[in-house]
């Protein structure tokens, strides 16, 4: 049986809705997601901002974001989303966050990325992705990680947090190593042949 492109166990990945920049913006205020979730200085940002952004987002044919609300309520709680792709290298980013502190380490985060990876490999046909993680962010490494992804380099001390230099980490995923982790082939390909 085909798995559904955009629904899992917990969470389904669906387009921006009017309601969520007043959301994102929320979240823009809590500074430990902030400092997860970017290198740039953390600030709080505006829900126009946010309503901007998906416009402009709409019609980029380089990014595909998602918004990861849960099955049960229907309840907005992160992103993810294939970014910058170079379509002449099959090649994207992958970014994700889950911005209320209550709903991480619940697999939010994991069964949402699981989901872009297949739609990145899948749909996009794309051949790798890439990713960079602050190096605190202990949680979301072991995440990509267990997804598949291998580190491939270091920026030494790229990020000033309260006086600390953190490294930035890149990790990527080629597409035949995450076919590899899914047993040499999933259930999309017996379909296809």
């Amino acid at each position: 049986m085909r798995p559904d492109l955009f629904q899992g166990q917990l969470v389904r990945l669906c387009a921006p809705r009017p309601e969520d920049p007043e959301v994102l913006s929320h979240w823009s205020e809590d500074g430990v997601y902030r400092r997860h979730a970017d290198t740039d200085a953390p600030r709080p940002v505006t829900a126009d901002h946010f309503r901007e952004r998906d416009e402009m987002l709409d019609s980029d044919p380089a990014n595909f974001e998602f918004r990861i609300r849960t099955l049960h309520e229907d309840r907005l709680v992160g992103f993810v989303a294939i970014c910058r792709v170079e379509w002449s290298n099959r090649h994207g980013w992958l970014a994700a966050g889950i911005g209320d502190a209550a709903d991480r380490g619940r697999g939010y985060g994991g069964e949402a990325v699981a989901m872009a990876l297949r739609y990145a490999f899948h749909e996009l046909s794309l051949h790798r992705l890439s990713l960079d993680v602050i190096a605190d962010n202990e949680s979301a490494i072991g995440l990509y990680h267990k997804l598949g992804f291998e580190p491939e380099g270091r920026q030494r001390e790229r990020v000033l947090r309260d006086g600390a230099a953190l490294d930035l980490l890149y990790m990527g995923l080629l597409a035949r190593d995450w076919e590899r982790m899914q047993g040499g082939s999933d259930e999309l390909d017996s379909e296809r042949g």
